[in-house]
């Protein structure tokens, strides 16, 4: 069991109680784990883990130090805080340091449910074993894993703060394989709320991709007409936002540069059709209420109707430029509209159906040009309809140019990045956008890959 907010205050009290330092922090981080993973048709292993982790940054001036510890009694609280305070003795200045945080506001954490915090194991081999009996009926050839679980973070400073909050995951990812191992298809879905995850849906989604992508034949390379379901499109916003840094602009080392000095807030950069933001208590996607240095987390709106509004700064960055912080993206929501997937794919003459991107790497920043590839299951689009399965490609594209090009979507929903932009081990990201219909996408080369 991850501890409650009166165990989390009295560790990091009897820490900040056995302190030197000038400046003392403290973070407590603890998960209750369940997972069952599946290959082969068949499954591999299943276990469960429970623990809390204790981190101690101690400061005198602008040296510091930290270490960790898994041991709570005092010998060992003790032990910890006297390496962290030996650590920063030994450490040079850092001229960026920020001073700890005193006393914040945080809203009401709604992240955490206990339809997750108590789902059996039982649960989560139904849930494995649905997907494997359709895998069987239809030749299908599957692997995935069914992952939940309880976390709790805490913080607190020698200034008198403390925060607590805590946050559930129920995680199901599933690849189904044609038997020669030629086709593909995937499903997979991220809930703090047990009750939004339909295991059964996912599975039969990505088994029927899967049967659909037999016998894939090439096309040309070139620019196409895109239907990008929302994990698709969920890798290229996870770029674009997490690209967005304030210093970054403001020292002219990125997209989000202006020519001359200064960034681009306030600039025209996306087509009127785009709204992103970030938003703690999104019903959809809700977070944490703080971040890992207890600053709190609010709404920021990065584009409204393509106009850029924001960039993620730095307590440090913020204080030089004399504006308030706002950290890091703790999720990432795009308003989508009122099309459905049909009506994306009615609507295009000649293009092609894209699950998801996968090997994503950059190009160049200045642009923020990135190249990738598309991974279980593409489809030709013929006169709006599906018409048959196509091999994999390449593709050389700027998420500034695609989300320039949309010409309709479907409203927005929860879902995953498949290169697993901005998670982290224990605590879930939100990611909410929509399918999208985007015009001339660019595929630079064919792949063998599936």
């Amino acid at each position: 069991m991850i501890w409650t907010r009166e165990q989390a205050k009295a560790v990091i009290d009897r820490v900040l109680s056995m302190s030197k330092a000038e400046e003392t922090f403290v973070t407590v981080n603890g998960t209750d784990r369940g997972n069952l993973r599946f290959a082969r048709n068949t499954a591999t292993t299943s276990g469960g883990s429970t623990g809390h982790s204790l981190a101690v940054t101690a400061s005198f001036g602008k040296k510091s130090g930290s270490a960790t510890t898994s041991e709570f009694d005092d010998a060992s609280l003790r032990q910890v805080v006297a390496n962290a305070e030996e650590i920063a003795r030994l450490s040079p200045d850092n001229p960026e340091a920020m001073p700890v945080l005193g006393p914040q506001e945080y809203g009401t954490g709604k992240a955490y449910f206990e339809d997750v915090a108590k789902v059996t194991p039982e649960w989560r081999a139904a849930a494995a074993a649905t997907a494997i009996e359709m895998s069987r009926q239809k030749g299908i050839v599957s692997a995935g894993f069914v992952d939940t679980s309880a976390s709790m973070q805490a913080v607190g400073t020698s200034k008198g703060l403390f925060g607590y909050d805590r946050q559930t995951a129920a995680d199901y990812n599933l690849t189904a394989r044609t038997d020669d191992g030629l086709g593909s298809g995937w499903a997979s879905k991220s809930f703090n709320e047990l009750r939004l995850l339909e295991p059964g849906t996912l599975a039969t989604a990505a088994i029927d991709k899967a049967v659909r992508s037999r016998q894939p034949a090439a096309i040309e390379p070139g620019k196409y007409t895109v239907v990008l379901e929302p994990a698709a499109l969920a890798d290229l916003l996870g770029i674009l936002v997490f690209g967005a840094d304030a210093r970054q602009a403001d020292e002219g080392r990125s997209f989000f540069s202006r020519k001359g000095g200064g960034n681009r807030i306030g600039e025209q950069v996306l087509g009127e059709k785009v709204t992103i933001y970030s938003e703690p208590a999104d019903p959809l996607a809700p977070t944490l209420m703080f971040d890992a240095d207890g600053l709190p987390i609010r709404r920021t709106t990065w584009v409204e109707k393509g106009v850029w509004k924001d960039l993620a700064y730095s307590r440090f960055w913020a204080q030089k430029q004399k504006r308030e912080p706002t950290g890091l993206p703790a999720n990432v929501i795009m308003d989508g509209a009122v099309a459905t997937m049909a009506d994306l794919i009615a609507g295009t003459e000649r293009g092609l159906l894209v699950t998801r991107f996968w090997y994503i790497r950059e190009l160049d920043p200045q642009t923020l040009l990135f190249t990738g590839l598309t991974r279980d299951g593409l489809f030709l689009i013929e006169k709006g309809k599906v018409t048959r399965p196509v091999k994999n490609m390449r593709w050389n594209e700027s998420p500034i140019v695609a989300l320039n090009n949309i010409d309709g979507m479907t409203p927005a929903e929860r879902t995953v990045s498949g290169e697993g932009i901005g998670g982290s081990d224990g605590f879930t990201f939100g990611l909410v956008c929509p399918a999208a219909r985007i015009r001339e996408f660019t595929f630079s080369s064919a792949s063998d890959a599936v």
